[in-house]
């Protein structure tokens, strides 16, 4: 299979402390958003247990990261391009797999084989991470040039996203290439900009704000950079990514410790 090659693209793994924060649309709308740029993106979904990409874009899970499975040790960029599932013109998807209990039968070391090969199909990879630090997500977090960390604007979410950029910290990653994401922001249930500041203490990068018509759109099936994309929430996600993300860098995969060293290794 002759598999064209491209420049290394870039990997941007998206992550929540808990369910429900909104990492799925900011995904998907944000693998929209840069494909729209004119960019090809694939879209991996690494949540086991509750991933949602492949019903969220009503696409028929036949491939699915279980298939990578028996290509362990030897997987390649064809081998990649082999459990996609195309969704638009450049821009595919790789699905988690049906059966959660499934999932357990696939070993984080695909994880970052995959991660090593999909640079070479894509100028940019998003991963929708699952919500907790497992080796899956660990193994993202190492490949990726780009960490985007979610919460919501209530307090036990911005506390558990705090102690997230703390155990970030006591694992090696440096500061420099992550992006700190307040989803819903403007609702008003949620606190004001100044007690998150002061509960988050690390810079926010984009404040996506709260619409009430977001939930309809993920009914529909299709992602709100397609339907409306002229949206305040496609607005906020397309002004993060052209700050952060489609600028030009020297970045190498992984984050870069305090000290420059780079990640411990394991």
């Amino acid at each position: 299979m002759s598999v064209p090659r491209r420049a290394h693209g870039r990997i941007v793994t998206v992550f929540a402390a808990k369910g429900g924060y909104g990492k799925t649309t900011l995904s998907t709308n944000l693998a929209v958003t840069l494909n729209a740029s004119g960019a090809r993106v694939c879209l991996v979904d690494l949540d086991f247990e509750f991933g949602d990409i492949a019903r969220w874009l009503r696409l028929e899970p036949t491939r699915t990261l279980l298939d990578a499975i028996p290509l362990q040790g030897k997987l390649n960029a064809a081998g990649g391009a082999s459990l996609i599932t195309p969704y638009r013109p450049a821009l595919d998807c790789i699905l988690a797999p049906v059966d959660p209990g499934q999932a357990a039968k696939l070993p984080s070391n695909v994880t970052a084989e995959l991660l090593a090969v999909l640079p070479s199909l894509y100028d940019y990879v998003v991963v929708d991470a699952p919500a907790k630090l497992s080796l899956h997500t660990l193994s993202a977090l190492d490949s990726s040039h780009h960490h985007v960390l979610l919460s919501t604007p209530e307090r036990p979410a911005l506390k558990n996203l705090r102690r997230t950029l703390d155990t970030l910290e006591l694992l090696s990653y440096g500061r420099q290439l992550r992006s700190v994401v307040i989803n819903q922001a403007g609702s008003r249930l949620g606190l004001t900009a100044e007690e998150i500041n002061r509960l988050v203490r690390s810079p926010i990068a984009a404040r996506v704000p709260y619409i009430w018509d977001v939930p309809a759109a993920i009914n529909r099936g299709v992602p709100l950079a397609i339907s409306r994309p002229d949206h305040p929430v496609v607005r906020a996600i397309g002004e993060f990514a052209r700050a952060h993300l489609t600028a030009e860098r020297a970045a190498q995969p992984g984050f870069v410790a305090a000290d420059g060293a780079g990640r411990r290794p394991a």
